[in-house]
């Protein structure tokens, strides 16, 4: 079982980094919780980002057959050492989650990953389409974030809240929310609520897109504009949005929010076959 991390710090004489968006957590209870809502099991490899103290660590270790913990914060590394002393299932390393190239980890591993992490909320976008990047790398990924973030990520094309991400990571996802977790869970307390969100990986995508760049272009272009009706948002990728969105069967006065998964690929599509055309 993992001490306190308010417990572990002091006897390091270490402290929260803020440019790290470090929030440790310290709620009893909760790191299994995460580690039952991820599904993790005994022949699975799980990739933890951003392990702190190993206090989420702990739980995963229990139920996974091996976990690799990274961790970017170099002054940690002797810390976890410590704390998971004797856990022979448990892999630290030190490192940046932006650097993973996640494709050739599954392959080192031998499998798709289960991926969890208590993740800093100013990097949580630039992880998680890290990993759409990659979606056969990955089986499930369970996530620790903001409240807010979390419900966008896991609204449904064509539902109020959806967004670009969302529309991405539904192509290639199902995402539900498990359980909120408020900020007196964490040392120190956020100023926001988290929510623990579970990403399934489809084990194709939900439909065909013609060109996953396309499809990106498409829905970052309706989303950047949100309020902006279609065929003014996607002037930005098309020369003739109206032509683009009549081809696609899509109404040209809807907005990006508005329109469902299969609208979405349709003009994805749509876009791909002008290009070719030209």
């Amino acid at each position: 079982m993992s001490r306190d991390p308010r417990t572990i710090l002091r006897a390091h004489g270490l402290w929260t980094k803020k440019h790290f968006g470090q929030n440790f957590l310290v709620a009893p209870g909760v790191p299994d919780r995460i580690a039952a809502a991820g599904g993790a099991r005994a022949g699975d490899t799980v990739f933890e980002i951003g392990a702190g103290v190993g206090t989420l660590t702990h739980a995963l270790a229990a139920r996974a057959g091996r976990v690799i913990a990274l961790e970017r914060d170099r002054t940690l590394i002797p810390v976890l050492e410590s704390e998971l002393a004797g856990q022979e299932a448990v892999t630290i390393r030190e490192g940046d989650v932006l650097d993973v190239d996640w494709a050739a980890e599954a392959e080192a591993n031998g499998g798709p990953l289960v991926i969890y992490g208590n993740l800093p909320y100013h990097l949580s976008t630039q992880i998680v389409l890290g990993l759409l990047a990659a979606p056969m790398a990955w089986t499930r990924a369970c996530f620790l974030l903001q409240q807010e973030f979390a419900a966008r990520l896991a609204a449904p094309p064509g539902e109020r809240g959806t967004s670009a991400l969302s529309a991405q990571a539904a192509l290639w996802s199902i995402s539900t929310l498990a359980f909120q977790v408020g900020p007196q869970a964490f040392h120190p307390p956020p100023k926001v609520h988290s929510a623990v969100l579970v990403m399934e990986r489809r084990p194709a995508p939900a439909i065909d897109v013609g060109d996953p760049k396309a499809y990106r272009a498409v829905v970052r272009a309706l989303f950047a504009q949100r309020r902006k009706m279609a065929r003014r948002a996607l002037r930005s990728v098309c020369a003739d949005p109206v032509a683009l969105l009549e081809a696609a069967g899509v109404d040209p006065t809807a907005r990006g929010e508005a329109l469902s998964l299969d609208e979405l690929g349709a003009l994805s599509r749509a876009l791909v076959a002008r290009r070719t055309a030209d």
